[in-house]
């Protein structure tokens, strides 16, 4: 799907470059499913990105919040190191369709679906994770990044999609009103990581913005 992240830095002919390396065949069905019923799932640039660290970081386990229709739950674990994908959604709708890709792709050994609130269910979690995903509610964000630093494993990187929500965090003229909200929380919970000495940070203007934090050691 098109991009709407404003662009100062990451110019539409950059991105355009870097996507044209990507495999046009690689999962099209699912691609071509969330275009055509307006189903919000990563940017290209951003699934490269985030499937370069994984295959870098070779995690065990792996948290997301925010499943859609399962397509990076299935785009991560297709031929990887992971053991086990946990991936929570609040739709049902949304559920079932997920659950049916990743049978359709032979993953559901690999990747469970649970059908729920991302902060509720990330309350009753006891695993311990490698890769945490955030890609939920994104006027959230604080609440369960809370809730996913304490399943985050000594050397684990929480990953926020979205972060700086179509440009908007970071210039105000950009600020729809009817998102003001969101986008000051998000604002907010940015100064909080980035002023937090017990974390190291990066956030990385691809997609639409992609944060990425792990504790200090």
């Amino acid at each position: 799907m098109k991009s709407e992240v404003y662009r100062e830095v990451v110019y539409d002919h950059v991105i355009d470059y870097i996507n044209s390396f990507n495999d046009p065949g690689y999962l099209k069905d699912m691609r071509d499913y969330a275009e055509e019923n307006h189903v919000p799932i990563l940017e290209r640039e951003t699934e490269s990105f985030i499937k370069f660290l994984l295959n870098t970081t070779k995690p065990k386990k792996v948290l997301e919040l925010g499943t859609a229709i399962g397509y990076s739950a299935i785009s991560f674990t297709l031929n990887s190191s992971i053991e086990s994908y946990t991936t929570v959604e609040l739709r049902k709708d949304f559920t079932e369709i997920a659950r049916r890709n990743i049978k359709k792709y032979n993953l559901d050994n690999v990747i469970e679906v649970i059908n729920g609130d991302a902060y509720e269910v990330a309350k009753t979690l006891q695993s311990v994770y490698d890769i945490i995903f955030i890609d939920a509610a994104k006027g959230q964000y604080k609440k369960y990044f809370d809730e996913c630093e304490k399943l985050l494993s000594d050397e684990g990187i929480i990953i926020c999609d979205n972060i700086l929500f179509r440009g908007m965090v970071t210039k105000k003229e950009l600020a729809v009103r009817r998102k003001k909200t969101i986008i000051k929380r998000l604002s907010e919970f940015i100064s909080y990581i980035k002023t937090n000495e017990r974390f190291i940070s990066s956030i990385l203007p691809i997609g639409d913005g992609l944060l990425l934090v792990r504790r200090k050691v």
